[in-house]
């Protein structure tokens, strides 16, 4: 792994956030391509098709760096600046973060949900301002594990190939979802690939916001989350970053005239539009403080 691919694909990501889309359109594709053509109902297929989309492309990617970096240094860490470049994602969703709350503080309800539906598809999406601003909060806090933390930590773990494996992990699983047996050992692997990055970065959450919050947040409610049948990593990252913030989130949804009740996270202030920035901002303040450790330890190595 090298330190510099990592804040040269972060700055290139920063400023040219949109290349991304084709490189997701094109694997999206392939993984519905996996999944219409492997899916017989059985465990094994998908564990066979996961094989296929995900772990035989991270170990073709990884060994064409460590090839091309055996002919030219500079080659193996072009490739992988273009790889991390294409993984990290966290600028768009920063991005779809702010069109949802311009959509909010112009009162545009039906627009603000068109994109939060855009953005999860499979999001139950309430109907009040506060749902709203919740359930935005959350995708950011969720997306800033899966399309840069969780990368920065398996790249820095194991090489392009992990950064690879993780990503493409997490796509077979988002294309799979509705197939239950297909999509379990996906599910697996992607759960433990989250498992140590999530609490990574909620105790960096902790320590760029509020730690005695975050803290206490996290030790009592995160546990609720995934006992409630949700994502236990997703509880975690939602609860610290809910208590640095020092905002609700989780709680009952009002989807139409139904609710939906879910866990409390963080403390008793609501969140307002301001929260969605702050949010963001705690998500930059992470990555740096990720990145000034790794230059520390980079510096002790020399």
């Amino acid at each position: 792994m090298s330190l510099f691919a990592s804040l040269a694909a972060l700055a290139w990501a920063h400023f040219r956030p949109e290349a991304r889309l084709l490189p997701a359109r094109e694997i999206a594709r392939g993984q519905r391509w996996l999944l219409h053509h492997f899916n017989a109902g059985g465990v094994q297929h998908g564990v066979l098709a996961w094989t296929v989309g995900a772990l035989a492309p991270a170990l073709a990617v990884g060994l064409l760096v460590v090839l091309a970096g055996s002919l030219f240094d500079i080659l193996g860490w072009a490739l992988e600046v273009i790889a991390l470049y294409l993984l990290f994602g966290f600028r768009r969703a920063s991005f779809k973060a702010a069109s949802i709350a311009r959509a909010l503080a112009a009162e545009h309800m039906a627009i603000a949900r068109e994109h939060l539906l855009a953005w999860n598809p499979e999001l139950l999406v309430g109907d009040s301002a506060d749902d709203l601003i919740r359930q935005t909060l959350e995708e950011t806090i969720k997306s800033a594990l899966t399309t840069l933390f969780g990368i920065l930590f398996w790249y820095w773990l194991g090489g392009i190939a992990g950064a690879v494996l993780y990503t493409l992990s997490h796509a077979c699983l988002d294309q799979w979802h509705g197939e239950e047996a297909f999509s379990s050992f996906p599910r697996q692997v992607v759960y433990w690939l989250n498992w140590l990055p999530a609490r990574a970065l909620g105790f960096s959450f902790a320590i760029v916001g509020n730690f005695q919050d975050a803290a206490e947040c996290w030790r009592s409610q995160a546990a609720s989350w995934g006992q409630s049948g949700r994502d236990g990593n997703e509880g975690v990252i939602l609860a610290a970053g809910a208590g640095a913030l020092g905002v609700r989130l989780g709680g009952v949804l009002h989807p139409g005239a139904s609710e939906l009740p879910r866990p409390d996270l963080g403390m008793d202030e609501m969140p307002g539009l301001e929260s969605i920035d702050a949010g963001v901002a705690m998500v930059w303040r992470s990555a740096l403080l990720w990145l000034s450790v790794a230059g520390l330890l980079w510096l002790g190595s020399l």
